[in-house]
């Protein structure tokens, strides 16, 4: 199996001086990328899927950053100071940037196709989220809905790529996509900054909501003090919840790698676990 090594890789892609001066962007998703470069690389094959094999999860980390930093746009219609304004259009721009790279890399290559697929999945992607802005509105949107809604917007782009995998582990590819995504959304909750609140809200919101009487406008809008925010897990054991739902994803994932028979793909995977395994010893000492 070939090293890994596509983080590295997308730096040249994506890191621009004026970007990294004015404004911040979101991280390279490597675990689903270096998931998808095991899958597509774990065995011998012709020189095409070998191409494929280092250029695909390139391309699908590079626009799905684009995606992410189009999703930190503020979309407050207040007054602006001139840097917050500055870094405001920056993110649009740096969005489009990343957009044009996957674009260039494809082309350059001859992967004409592969544009098309990722077009209509980044279009499949934002008419997920214009449903997950609806649906957030409910009164009855529960946690559970809303880990479940950002599982499947980060799994969108990545499962296009399922008919480029062996078939004979394209059903394992699918499991672990899902329980991946899934770690990642529990540990960007865990991992949050007291009070912060996401494109779509955050865990901690819903759960209050779910239990308390607090209005979701209020909630939303305002930031969260310290006090109510130890408050409210103390109240409702939301990091203790989303340390267990973490542990038993990295439970699934160990049982279905009993059940693979290539030892470099289940050490690629193993190792992905590694940094969550981490961050549950920690939180829990």
């Amino acid at each position: 199996m070939k090293p890994y090594r596509l983080l590295e890789t997308s730096r040249k892609y994506t890191e621009y001086d004026m970007i990294q001066k004015h404004t911040g962007v979101p991280e390279f998703p490597d675990t689903r990328v270096h998931l998808l470069h095991a899958f597509l690389n774990m065995k011998d094959q012709d020189d095409t899927v070998s191409h494929r094999g280092e250029l695909f999860p390139l391309v699908a980390g590079i626009v799905q950053m684009a995606m992410d930093t189009h999703d930190m746009i503020d979309t407050l219609a207040v007054h602006q100071e001139e840097e917050a304004m500055r870094a405001r259009q920056l993110n649009v721009l740096a969005g489009d940037f990343f957009s044009s790279r996957f674009y260039e890399l494809l082309s350059k290559a001859g992967e004409i196709e592969m544009i098309s697929l990722l077009s209509a999945a980044i279009c499949e992607t934002n008419r997920l989220k214009m449903n997950l802005y609806h649906d957030v509105q409910s009164e009855q949107f529960t946690t559970e809905q809303y880990v479940q809604s950002l599982t499947q917007l980060k799994m969108e782009l990545f499962i296009l790529f399922t008919p480029y995998i062996s078939t004979e582990v394209a059903e394992l590819w699918k499991a672990l996509l899902f329980d991946f995504s899934r770690a990642e959304i529990l540990v960007n909750e865990l991992t949050r900054a007291y009070g912060e609140q996401g494109p779509f809200g955050s865990y901690a919101l819903y759960k209050v909501i779910a239990h308390g009487q607090q209005n979701k406008e209020h909630l939303m809008s305002d930031a969260v003090s310290v006090d109510h925010w130890n408050e409210w897990d103390q109240t409702y054991q939301i990091n203790k919840y989303l340390r267990s739902a973490l542990q038993d994803v990295l439970s699934d994932i160990k049982q279905r790698l009993d059940q693979v028979g290539h030892s470099e793909l289940q050490s690629e995977i193993l190792q992905l676990t590694h940094s969550y395994e981490v961050l549950i010893s920690t939180e829990n000492q």
